[in-house]
């Protein structure tokens, strides 16, 4: 039973590595983390700040978080009994963008408030290092909030996410098909293959319409009986 829990841990690892590595850029990432409570004057005030030195590997990342004071539970509860929601703001940037990417994101403030403080950050990176989304979810932790010297702590994972891009069509190519094919045919030099059905259809069919009504609308007069 061990070795096949050792088995599956192991090709479970190499999966993630190898799907890691199909990422064709790497370098540091850096995800400003800002909240909608307690700011004063602000829309936004900051909340932490998540920072990793290698997209490729995906592991490592540093989270630093302000812990929650009383006014922020405080306006957390004025929101979760208006069933209000609790927003976050990330602002992603890495050595390719250093002018910075904005994400919005939003939960229920009393799920937020009934799981701890618990939550999960993801990013949504693409082969080329590009971060497409920042998601922010809670998990199911149902755990009390805990509370420290500084305040209350904000337990919070976060995780990369690797999008495959799907296959670009290769549109010019087949505009250049088409091109070719439209000025053979403009030489002589494409034959038609098709049936005849095929290349006249389009006259066939009315004509056959036409005589059907024809035929529905003048029925023949039913003969004579024997005199």
């Amino acid at each position: 039973m061990q070795s096949r829990l050792v088995s599956i841990l192991c090709f479970y690892f190499l999966g993630l590595f190898n799907y890691a590595t199909c990422i064709d850029y790497d370098g540091w990432l850096n995800i400003k983390i800002e909240h909608s409570i307690n700011c004063n004057t602000e829309k936004y005030c900051s909340r932490g700040n998540i920072s990793l030195k290698s997209i490729r590997a995906g592991a490592g990342a540093i989270i630093d978080q302000i812990p929650f004071t009383k006014e922020h539970i405080d306006e957390l509860k004025s929101l979760a009994e208006i069933d209000g929601f609790y927003t976050i703001r990330t602002v992603v940037t890495s050595a390719d963008n250093t002018r910075g990417t904005d994400f919005l994101s939003s939960v229920k403030a009393g799920s937020f408030i009934a799981n701890g403080l618990t939550d999960v950050i993801n990013a949504w990176v693409l082969p080329n290092g590009a971060v497409t989304a920042v998601s922010f979810q809670v998990t199911n932790s149902s755990q009390p909030m805990q509370k420290g010297s500084n305040g209350f702590k904000i337990n919070s994972s976060f995780y990369l996410r690797y999008v495959e891009q799907a296959p670009v069509p290769d549109t010019a190519s087949y505009i250049q098909k088409l091109e070719r094919e439209r000025e053979a045919r403009e030489k002589g030099e494409l034959k038609d293959n098709r049936s005849f059905l095929a290349k006249y259809w389009m006259y066939i069919v009315p004509i056959a319409i036409f005589v059907m009504i024809s035929g529905a609308t003048n029925p023949e007069p039913a003969g004579q009986g024997a005199r």
